[in-house]
């Protein structure tokens, strides 16, 4: 089944006229997602009420709405950048189902704004804006980060990270988006200058 889901994830954001399909679905209402409707066009959400075969709960219906934001905002890339962007993620040794880890990654955000962000992710990574290795490390951050701690990455070059609050610059430092360094020029923690550079510049600036 999990591979099921996975295949049409791909297939859904290969899609042609996902920009079409996301901009009819971006504003859905709980009512609608059961009665699923156009929803039925894209592949995924197909398959998944499939697999909901004894009603759909609230939680299905958070899903969905983050979901339908990653794809609004997926659709951003052009169709020829989508067809082949899944496999392009994937690696033979550490990412071989990034279909798979998307998905369970979407499941896991606290927010719609959340995918969006991982939306517009993707779209950089289309775009040959950032690595793969950034674009799962830029995933990371948005899953275990709080929301108004990547907003406050805005600012980033304002703020001295060792006069952030405690709790914030552990978050931050443990998420990978800083470092302590000791060394005969510097004792202190220091920015990982090009993630905070991907949030305040091509993700929330």
């Amino acid at each position: 089944m999990v591979n099921n889901l996975s295949e049409s994830f791909k297939n859904t954001i290969s899609l042609d006229n996902l920009g079409e399909i996301a901009k009819e679905t971006a504003e859905i209402t709980i009512d609608t997602f059961l009665k699923d409707g156009v929803l039925k066009e894209l592949p995924i959400v197909g398959s998944l009420f499939g697999v909901w075969k004894t009603g759909i709960a609230i939680r299905d219906y958070r899903f969905i709405s983050k979901l339908l934001s990653f794809l609004d905002e997926s659709s951003k890339l052009s169709f020829e950048k989508r067809e082949r962007i899944i496999e392009q993620l994937e690696d033979e040794e550490y990412q071989s189902e990034a279909g798979e880890k998307l998905l369970a990654i979407i499941d896991q955000l606290e927010t719609a704004s959340k995918a969006k962000l991982l939306g517009k992710t993707l779209v950089l990574f289309g775009n040959k804006e950032i690595t793969r290795e950034e674009f799962w490390r830029v995933t990371y951050i948005i899953e275990k980060l709080p929301m108004p701690d990547i907003l406050a990455l805005k600012e980033w070059r304002n703020i001295e990270l060792n006069l952030v609050e405690d709790v914030r610059r552990h978050l931050y430092l443990s998420v990978g988006l800083g470092w302590f360094v000791l060394d005969f020029s510097s004792t202190g923690f220091c920015w990982q200058e090009r993630l905070c550079e991907i949030f305040e510049v091509k993700l929330i600036g």
